[in-house]
């Protein structure tokens, strides 16, 4: 985390480098050697020391390099927003470095104090864990933007969709098949994601008149042995659901995989609708119907954003909302 106690000295003590050494390797100088960016850069992380540039030296320093930070511990659909991404800042002419966290929150947080101190001229974080009000912190030290991430960060660069309204819309989905004893297996991780996704399923069953059953409402891990164990659990109800939501595409992969193997046609018995159109571990036929995020577009307009401003006096902090869409399949009868 950052500490505020620490100073430019300490950081050349600990880097046994000068002060104007440290210096000059937080401003991307030339004439600095290897050792001592290593050295410096370490001793920047280690201590938690994150320089305010954004009020004295906003435009200096450029190193032609964005952080791409992947905050969550599932990145099987993150391939097509990181090829958008890296399409995006290659047009630029900037150098794409990808990390992961595979959601470690203290690692994302060290990881963020290291841009703040101009390792990277900005950071984009994929699915952050972080909470709200430590986002908006770092987004003072560091440009920095979030994509996908719930629209309730305020003051932060912002790329996603609406969560909120695609879950909305899977579910109506399966009322409309005439299915009303729907399900839903959702996350024990109460991130603002997960949150928009129950709501949106909650939304769509009171349009409908239908009455909301906790008994209905599975939470598990998003994986596939959660979506597994809920299936079971469903099916064990006295009055079985007809159809199923899951706010991950790997619960319902889980899901599909326990009807299968105990004689619940998936299409017919029981409809199930995904969330973020990854791709399947094996050949899944049925195939799931699922929300497809434009992942290529969330990258390529993040980068374009972020980029833009580079070069602005005023910081665009807004929110984009880009499309989403419902991929239809042999999982809801189609």
């Amino acid at each position: 985390m950052n500490n505020p106690n620490i100073t430019i000295k300490d950081v050349a003590k600990a880097a046994n480098v000068s002060v104007a050494t440290v210096s000059r390797v937080l401003n991307n100088k030339k004439n600095v050697s290897e050792e001592a960016i290593h050295a410096v850069n370490h001793a920047v992380e280690e201590l938690g020391y994150s320089p305010n540039f954004i009020n004295h030296d906003l435009h200096k320093a450029i190193t032609g390099r964005i952080l791409a930070l992947i905050c969550d511990p599932e990145p099987k659909s993150r391939i097509e927003l990181l090829r958008g991404m890296q399409n995006a800042a290659t047009a630029a002419k900037y150098n794409l470095l990808i990390s992961s966290t595979g959601g470690d929150v203290e690692l994302e947080s060290r990881l963020l104090t290291m841009a703040a101190a101009r390792v990277v001229d900005c950071t984009v974080l994929i699915s952050p864990q972080l909470d709200n009000k430590t986002l908006v912190e770092f987004s003072r030290r560091c440009r920095l933007a979030l994509c996908p991430k719930c629209t309730d960060v305020a003051k932060v660069l912002n790329v996603t969709i609406d969560n909120e309204r695609a879950a909305f819309d899977a579910v109506s989905y399966l009322i409309g098949k005439g299915r009303r004893r729907i399900a839903m297996i959702t996350s024990k991780e109460r991130s603002n994601t997960v949150i928009d996704r129950e709501n949106g399923y909650m939304r769509a069953l009171e349009k409908a008149g239908i009455p909301y059953d906790s008994e209905l409402v599975i939470s598990g891990d998003l994986d596939e042995d959660s979506g597994e164990l809920g299936c079971e659990i469903l099916m064990s109800r006295p009055r079985r659901p007809n159809a199923l939501f899951a706010v991950s595409d790997e619960a319902a992969f889980g899901a599909m995989k326990y009807a299968g193997s105990h004689g619940i046609t998936v299409g017919r018995d029981l409809l199930v609708f995904g969330f973020d159109n990854i791709p399947a571990k094996d050949t899944l036929i049925p195939r799931l119907s699922t929300v497809e995020q434009p992942w290529a577009l969330l990258g390529r307009t993040v980068i374009e954003k972020i980029i833009a401003n580079l070069h602005e006096e005023t910081f665009d902090r807004n929110t984009y909302i880009l499309p989403h869409s419902l991929i239809l399949r042999e999982s809801t009868g189609d």
